[in-house]
């Protein structure tokens, strides 16, 4: 056997070791990782305010300063709406937009988000003065309770502005190509805001009202400092374009379509959280209201680690969804669904065993209530496995487009059955009921909406069998693989691609240049994208349509784009083959997406008198 031919066999052996016949997900799990870790750190840094804050509030002021911030959550949830339909949509938009390559677009979006995120709560805060006296009314709360609960809605209603816009830009700055700035927004807001929470509760008078101010004044800063460092950011992809912001409906919709179902979550929960917490105060008292209030802002533990789980499907699974790449969403799906239970199932056992020490957290210490809160906070524990389950859910469907089945989802779970279960829990078991209710609302809701959408996909409004509701493969798949980039790997891809082309009937020329293309591209990125330390992993997917065939490289080395790079005059012979890919190619474009480099290439197959294979 020849040199050439027993190299060309170890070159196909590496490759069959490493599954060149499918994809393999190392470069996505890579992604989920990153965004994950990220997620999970803006989360707990903004969700640990809130329990700390809490704290804070519970041991220098009291319990019953819990019950007020629990009692004017539905107030905050009405100033916050802008922030939550602008900054959930606008990212969605966003990321579907960049999966698409259309950068002016998503340009556009980010620009409207910004804006209408701080027109829409001033008007709130020119209307406080009608407002706040009409809220305070349905809370049924005593003089004292009232009093607090009338401070802390008063500062978030003239603060809520900045609060609004630098949450909306953390929401963008995150999906483009920025995590560690959008967590490091969150992260510093919190270590201010618990700062000065300590700060002006402890040694000034103005209690309740600082506890606020300290969380606006929080935002500030971390805008002032991070906001400007991801608009001179080199890994920025998108240029805000205010030109024509308000003018492009479709967009406007689009991201407002996106924002729908969190906005709805919002809503049903402002309906739920009133409903049930005047229930509690009326039929028990200020006293088990507050030990209540204590379970309430427990919950907060477990969203602090979900909701930074569940944001890769919105920030990965978006951008994958914006390029068909049904194999990569339905990776992130498996892995978000799988580290959201094992981490529900540990915060699980920690209620279990310790509620007391949990309680006492919070500077509760009515000892009279306290064993009931402990069984109370016992109960409520077992809840949240189908409590992930619902906001994952509620998540993924958002993001695939399916908003009936995500509304459906938060009507479930907050109205249709939590008000009517929670209530009927408080008048026959008191106390204890109100938790026991909630783990036949989480259950319920999770059942009755896969049986919603199985009769959906059986009556064919959902196109899709399974829970994910997606096609197996994109639509005009020829070949989807995962390769090592180096100069043998190069070589044999051309094969490879050449060989996928002709089983299409693709004439053999045009067989060659798309095989050329790919071993150019792997060969540059194998040489010049990774440390000599670093995996080389790259992801090639072709596809047809029509007469049209497109190829996309996938890489997480080094940014670069291709379309517009120019090489020193010395260096010229080093991109040769890059100059012959953009003169064989009818369209080629970049991307660099959740931090992924994305060349994809459009190559004319149309016969028109080249040689064919047959």
């Amino acid at each position: 056997m020849s040199d050439h031919s027993v190299k060309k066999e170890k070159t196909m052996s590496k490759l069959h070791e490493i599954n060149t016949e499918e994809r393999n997900d190392y470069l996505i799990r890579k992604k989920i990782v990153k965004y994950m870790l990220t997620g999970v750190m803006t989360t707990v840094a903004l969700q640990l305010g809130n329990v700390v804050d809490a704290m804070i509030v519970g041991n220098l002021i009291g319990s019953l300063g819990n019950g007020a911030i629990t009692a004017s959550t539905p107030y905050l949830y009405v100033l916050q709406a802008a922030a939550i339909l602008l900054g959930s949509g606008g990212a969605l938009a966003v990321a579907v937009l960049l999966g698409k390559r259309d950068i002016q677009n998503a340009g556009r979006v980010m620009a409207f988000c910004m804006m209408a995120s701080v027109v829409y709560p001033l008007i709130i805060s020119m209307l406080s003065p009608v407002l706040i006296p009409g809220f305070l009314q349905l809370t049924h709360a005593g003089p004292e309770l009232g009093k607090m609960i009338k401070s802390v809605i008063t500062v978030y209603s003239f603060g809520m502005p900045i609060l609004s816009f630098v949450m909306v830009m953390a929401y963008l700055i995150n999906v483009d190509n920025n995590p560690s700035v959008s967590a490091a927004i969150h992260i510093t807001a919190n270590v201010v805001n618990l700062t000065l929470d300590f700060i002006l509760v402890k040694f000034t008078p103005l209690g309740m009202t600082g506890a606020a101010l300290s969380t606006i004044l929080g935002y500030f800063v971390a805008g002032v400092i991070f906001i400007p460092m991801y608009i001179k950011s080199p890994n920025r992809m998108v240029k805000i374009s205010f030109r024509g912001a308000f003018k492009n409906i479709p967009l406007i919709q689009t991201t407002i379509k996106n924002g729908l179902p969190n906005l709805y979550f919002l809503i049903m929960t402002v309906i739920s959280v009133q409903i049930i917490n005047s229930a509690v105060i009326k039929s028990l008292g200020d006293d088990y209201f507050s030990a209540y209030s204590v379970a309430n802002n427990t919950q907060l533990i477990v969203q602090m680690f979900l909701n930074g789980i569940s944001s890769v499907i919105a920030s990965v699974a978006g951008v994958l969804y914006g390029e068909k790449d049904y194999y990569g969403m339905r990776r992130v799906l498996k892995r978000v669904l799988k580290t959201a239970l094992l981490t529900g199932a540990v915060i699980m056992l920690v209620f279990l065993i310790i509620p007391k020490s949990i309680a006492s957290l919070y500077g509760f210490k009515n000892e009279a209530l306290l064993p009931e809160l402990n069984s109370g906070l016992r109960i409520f524990a077992l809840s949240f496995g189908f409590f992930i389950l619902n906001a994952v859910s509620q998540n993924y469907y958002r993001t695939i487009g399916q908003i009936f089945l995500s509304m459906l989802s938060s009507s479930l779970e907050l109205v249709i059955f939590k008000i009517p279960f929670m209530l009927l829990g408080l008048r026959y078991f008191g106390f204890k009921g109100l938790f026991s209710a909630i783990i036949f609302s989480e259950l319920l809701t999770f059942a009755f909406l896969n049986l919603i959408r199985i009769i959906l996909q059986v009556v064919g409004k959902v196109p899709q069998k399974g829970f994910m509701a997606i096609p197996e493969k994109n639509e005009g798949n020829i070949c989807d693989i995962t390769i090592v980039g180096n100069n043998e790997t190069a070589v044999d891809i051309s094969e490879k691609i050449i060989d996928y082309c002709l089983a299409e009937k693709i004439p053999r020329d045009k067989a060659q240049v798309l095989g050329i293309a790919a071993e150019e591209l792997v060969s540059n990125i194998g040489k010049y994208g990774y440390k000599d330390n670093e995996k080389k992993y790259i992801d090639i997917c072709l596809t047809g349509s029509g007469d049209r065939y497109y190829l996309r490289i996938r890489d997480d080395g080094i940014p670069f784009d291709p379309t517009s790079y120019e090489a020193p005059e010395h260096d010229k012979y080093k991109i040769t083959g890059l100059e012959l890919v953009r003169q064989i190619a009818v369209k080629m474009n970049y991307m660099r997406a959740i931090s992924l480099n994305n060349t994809i290439i459009e190559i004319d197959c149309a016969e028109d008198g080249g040689a064919s294979d047959e």
